[in-house]
């Protein structure tokens, strides 16, 4: 969190990676601290297909009504805003943050304070003018004085996101690429991830605490496995806390070899994943509706 500590760091930090990096579960990491600090702004997590969480249509009134929470100086000028702007849910972005957070934040009553607006995977809104227009926006917040804000965005190097920074006409921006990160960082990440996680499932009742479970060997095959995606880990993490079935039968079956899919393939691990869960859930749902039909007997 170098860039929010520093007072000259830039406006926008764009943390950006491939599919399966680790960005939503940093995202979320980032927010929940900054909230903790009571730094936290507001946040809005896109996700493609999702009704409203899918476009632009309420990013920046979900913004204007969590900054109203976040900082109550705000609550006064963002309702004469409203009251003003009868039709303010009708307008458009440009028309949206400057009536509802660019105008409050720069006539609140001054006080020195640094805030994060957190946006997760912008690249899923799905207007790619949206995408382009809400960086342009954003980075009008660096004009900011007393109340300064500070924006963290995650995705995908995508086209309509990279062509957004680019227009941006020479503001300055902070940037991290995640899968440039060195493999062995990724793989220690991943490892301590499996630990934490897989020893709560141990801890759950009806788990034996006296055998070590799963042992290192295991987090090894693991790690080996995820190929460096955490979406992979993230997933193995549900899989085998599942309650259909015991966290040892779940963790069997993701350990057990298949020789169908292509060696070749750079996904081929996960490909394997996701084909042995689809034929889990696709079984364990045969034996809940035969039992249904039984019991109905």
């Amino acid at each position: 969190m170098d860039w929010f500590e520093n007072p000259k760091g830039e406006c926008i930090f764009w943390l950006n990676g491939m599919a399966g990096t680790g960005k939503s579960t940093i995202s979320r990491t980032v927010a929940w601290d900054l909230a903790e600090k009571k730094r936290l702004a507001a946040s809005f997590f896109f996700s493609r297909g999702r009704g409203d969480i899918s476009h632009a249509g309420q990013f920046f009134t979900t913004i204007a009504a969590q900054l109203a929470k976040s900082l109550p100086a705000l609550r006064p000028l963002i309702s004469k805003a409203i009251e003003e702007n009868v039709d303010i849910l009708k307008q458009g972005l440009s028309e949206q943050w400057k009536h509802l957070i660019l105008s409050p934040l720069k006539n609140a009553p001054a006080q020195s304070i640094q805030l994060v607006v957190v946006i997760d995977a912008l690249d899923e809104c799905d207007n790619k003018d949206d995408i382009q227009l809400i960086l342009k926006l954003l980075a009008q917040a660096k004009c900011l004085k007393t109340i300064r804000l500070r924006v963290f965005v995650t995705s995908r190097p995508e086209t309509p996101i990279l062509l957004g920074f680019r227009n941006l006409l020479g503001e300055a921006y902070q940037d991290f690429v995640l899968h440039n990160i060195p493999p062995s960082t990724v793989n220690r990440d991943i490892s301590a991830f499996f630990r934490k996680k897989l020893s709560l499932v141990k801890s759950e009742p009806g788990l034996s605490s006296s055998t070590p479970w799963p042992d290192e060997p295991t987090i090894q095959r693991l790690v080996e496995k995820a190929a460096g995606l955490f979406i992979y880990a993230a997933t193995i993490y549900r899989f085998i806390r599942d309650d259909y079935n015991s966290p040892e039968e779940q963790l069997s079956v993701i350990l057990e070899e298949d020789h169908d899919i292509h060696p070749q393939s750079p996904t081929k691990h996960l490909d394997e994943m996701y084909t042995k869960l689809l034929q889990t859930v696709q079984k364990d749902s045969r034996l809940y509706h035969n039992n249904v039909r039984c019991y109905g007997c």
